[in-house]
């Protein structure tokens, strides 16, 4: 069974992480405002997404203009590993500072773009890094490639 099932690596690890948070958070803000409410999870998951990709394109865009300028080529992102697990890291750390900063726990959505664009800005930077840096170390880890 294991065979048909592949691992996931980071980045879809990441994805999924972003998708989970998002659609949470959109859950527990539509269950503050409306009741339990469970259709607030894809606006929440979408956004998220969205909030994430412009702060992945954001990033690899002032990347590029900073390389540029000091007459090096362009970054070209290959595998994006850098801002989407930055981007996971800040919807996690958005959400969880707009639980403790909110006195009634809301906005909770807002939170997590936010924490999308910034956190997939901040890993967009050393992106070129990340990937080279994952792959040695699962060199280790057996069933891998």
């Amino acid at each position: 069974m294991k065979q048909f099932i592949p691992r996931l690596d980071a980045k879809e690890k990441s994805f999924h992480g972003m998708l989970a948070v998002g659609g949470l958070a959109g859950v527990i803000e539509g269950s503050i405002r409306y009741g339990f409410t469970v259709h607030t999870a894809f606006p929440g998951m979408l956004l998220t997404l969205l909030g994430a990709f412009l702060g992945g394109f954001t990033g690899l865009f002032m990347k590029d203009c900073i390389r540029t300028w000091r007459g090096q080529k362009p970054y070209r992102g290959v595998h994006n590993d850098g801002w989407m697990m930055g981007g996971f890291m800040g919807t996690f750390v958005g959400a969880l500072f707009q639980v403790t900063a909110s006195p009634d726990g809301g906005n909770l959505v807002i939170g997590a773009i936010v924490g999308a664009y910034l956190g997939a800005v901040c890993g967009a930077l050393p992106d070129e890094f990340v990937t080279p840096i994952l792959s040695r170390m699962n060199e280790g880890t057996p069933g891998r490639p």
